[in-house]
């Protein structure tokens, strides 16, 4: 019995039909990526602005701090306690923003989302029609060699740039 699933499955694999693609191609040739890519570095100069704009009023009252000999305790307590508060806010600011699940990650997802859900359901559509039970993405590195015949990339491109 062993030896028959021995001579057997090879046949089962090579009955197999496989494609690969390559997703950082279909990227790069998308205009929707570019757009996407340009709004969120536009967004992202806002995020680093503000951040330049607490760390400025951060670096004033680190300043006004050195010369102390000519402020009362109470405002010096009062500027500490202010220099502590405006560090606190920038603190919360990054990791609110560029933190692990931050608003830049979330809006990213946000614009990236549908476009990789077209380039998925294009990579399915053309896998159905051609009768393909594995497709493999070559820009993940694990694709060592591939026949140009297998390579559905142009199609994918082509598939999700007419909407089909």
């Amino acid at each position: 019995m062993k030896i028959f699933l021995l001579l057997f499955l090879p046949g089962v694999i090579l009955a197999q039909s496989i494609a690969v693609f390559d997703a950082d191609r279909v990227f790069d040739s998308l205009g929707e990526v570019t757009d996407a890519r340009e709004l969120l570095e536009t967004e992202m100069d806002e995020w680093e602005l503000h951040v330049d704009s607490l760390q400025e009023e951060i670096d004033n009252l680190e300043e006004d701090l050195s010369r102390t000999l000519m402020m009362s305790p109470e405002r010096r307590q009062e500027k500490e306690l202010l220099l502590d508060e405006k560090k606190s806010q920038l603190e919360e600011y990054l990791s609110s923003v560029f933190g692990p699940g931050g608003l830049m990650e979330r809006r990213n997802e946000e614009l990236v989302s549908p476009i990789i859900a077209s380039i998925n359901e294009a990579v399915m559509d053309i896998a159905s029609e051609d009768g393909i039970q594995i497709v493999l993405d070559a820009s993940a590195g694990q694709v060592v060699y591939a026949e140009s015949s297998v390579d559905i990339t142009d199609r994918v491109i082509d598939r999700v740039i007419s909407g089909d």
